[in-house]
């Protein structure tokens, strides 16, 4: 059978616990979740990290203070966001990736997203993308890049055609965000995005709010894996708010194995995307 990875988004750098008091913001409580999480079915988690305030941050301390957590207590792989802020330079929102994760995003998007009432561009320009690439090669990172759109695949073909980044290529394919300059949460726009892909590439499927549970079910059914979280989707089900991230990959495990799928291990993980050691 073949073995599906599940990521679990904890906590992302938007809503926090006014959307859903169950959502972690602090290290203790990342961490926590993260360790819920593997119990659950997960082999990576995806991380942000939150100021006392519960604002978004890149404060290396903090996340120095949830990885060293996380790979303390667990097998599992961690998987740092380099996103920062729409005005953030480069070189402080890859920072993450100096704590030598296994996996560090890499976006390559142009869209505008609504920030507290406000219409917010976030940019990634060509030349912070491969250079956010060259970075990840020299720390041992494997990249995970971002894939919200047709532009975002140019951008991932850019950086195969360049040898900036290796196989097998992580995709991570997202949907539905409530932003401009990114794809609805279609069935549609899912496969299209599939037929599109690289040869060589392991891909994933996110998506947000109540097109999560659809779209990461028919992403396993094309050959993906699913992301699932808090990030993405503070529900459980209509008007049900999720009790943590551990009920949304529980949730997940047990459709996979419905699908004849085996949840794949942390180390089993580390072999088919071929992290380092």
């Amino acid at each position: 059978m073949r073995k599906v990875i599940i990521t679990a988004a904890l906590t992302g750098a938007g809503h926090g616990k006014e959307a859903n008091p169950n959502l972690p913001e602090q290290p203790e409580e990342i961490i926590e979740q993260a360790l819920q999480c593997r119990d659950a079915g997960a082999a990576i988690v995806h991380l942000h990290a939150r100021d006392k305030s519960g604002n978004n941050s890149m404060s290396l301390d903090i996340f120095r203070k949830i990885h060293e957590g996380i790979k303390a207590t667990s097998d599992l792989i961690v998987e740092l966001s380099t996103g920062g802020g729409p005005t953030l330079p480069n070189e402080e929102r890859i920072a993450p990736m100096l704590l030598k994760p296994e996996m560090a995003s890499l976006n390559t998007f142009m869209m505008i997203m609504p920030v507290k009432g406000v219409e917010t561009p976030f940019i990634y320009k060509r030349s912070e993308i491969e250079e956010t690439a060259r970075r990840a090669r020299e720390l041992g990172v494997k990249p995970a890049i971002a894939i919200l759109n047709f532009t975002c695949l140019e951008e991932a073909e850019n950086l195969i055609q360049k040898g900036l980044v290796d196989r097998p290529y992580v995709l991570d394919i997202g949907l539905n965000l409530p932003a401009q300059g990114t794809l609805r949460g279609t069935w549609q726009n899912l496969v299209a995005l599939v037929e599109r892909l690289p040869e060589g590439a392991v891909f994933n499927v996110a998506a947000g709010g109540e097109a999560e549970l659809s779209l990461t079910t028919m992403g396993m059914l094309l050959g993906g894996n699913p992301r699932v979280g808090l990030e993405d989707n503070v529900y459980y089900a209509p008007g049900r708010l999720a009790k943590n991230n551990a009920e949304l990959v529980a949730r997940t495990a047990r459709i996979a194995r419905d699908l004849n799928l085996e949840i794949a291990t942390p180390d089993e993980t580390r072999e088919i995307l071929q992290l380092r050691r």
